[in-house]
């Protein structure tokens, strides 16, 4: 038993390293306490399983959770990555009308389509907010910032419409700001909020999801791009710097 005085036992050049959410990280196993437990099914395949806990429940939840969009609703997806593909499939389920990706990779932008997404606007290319309202002519009704930059969250708030929320999940630098008009946020009755893990119970959500995917009506199969052994990590994190990889996955320990 750890306990929070306990000096501890990793380091790196001297320094304690931090135990993200209080989780082992590429261990062969791993002592859980059961609050912190959800059941999937026996038949659903572990790859797909192993996404659930984070990338899944993150963009998903952002749209189903946080935001709460509605059946007949405009979103727009800044970040094609791994959890903006969630968001995508998050928006379907939802009903929403239209659902605009938006992302500097050619690669990225297709695998969105596949996802889901009505719409998909390349960034270097075409002024997004531009390209957007041309879209949808009053504005989004949500904008879901997975990238983390000032001139991305900026951007998602100049193409929201009246009432339109503006959801910040991705953060690319913890000291990075945001500029908001006061009067335009007023008139436009604009907000903005902060996403953690999708709002998540995961206790609920993570039964759902796995559920949904084995009723065929969320993809997580094309999420996994890739299976490795966990003494290939190393490999598996170069791998994903192309961009062409939505995720990696260990199977084997």
């Amino acid at each position: 038993m750890r306990r929070p005085a306990d000096a501890p036992r990793l380091r790196r050049a001297g320094q304690g390293l931090h135990q993200g959410l209080g989780l082992g990280g590429f261990a062969e196993r791993a002592l859980i306490h059961e609050n912190q437990l959800a059941a999937v099914p026996r038949e659903m395949p572990f790859p797909q399983a192993a996404l659930l806990g984070c990338g899944v429940v993150t963009g998903a939840g952002a749209v189903l959770n946080t935001a709460t969009v509605a059946a007949g609703d405009t979103v727009v997806i800044f970040g094609a990555g791994g959890v903006g593909l969630n968001a995508i499939s998050g928006a379907r389920i939802a009903g929403a009308s239209r659902i605009i990706a938006v992302d500097i990779q050619h690669k990225r932008l297709e695998a969105a389509k596949s996802f889901g997404a009505t719409d998909v606007v390349d960034s270097t290319k075409t002024n997004p907010v531009e390209a957007v309202r041309d879209l949808l002519g009053g504005g989004a009704d949500h904008v879901f910032d997975f990238v983390g930059l000032k001139s991305v969250a900026e951007q998602g708030l100049a193409m929201l419409g009246v009432g339109g929320g503006l959801y910040l999940v991705g953060v690319s630098k913890p000291e990075v700001n945001i500029d908001l008009n006061i009067f335009g946020a007023i008139g436009g009755q604009k907000r903005v909020q902060g996403v953690n893990f999708g709002s998540t119970n995961f206790k609920r959500d993570i039964p759902m999801y796995a559920g949904l995917y084995l009723q065929g009506r969320m993809n997580l199969d094309d999420l996994v791009s890739k299976k490795i052994a966990l003494r290939d990590v190393n490999d598996g994190y170069a791998a994903l710097k192309d961009g062409s990889l939505n995720r990696v996955v260990v199977t084997s320990f």
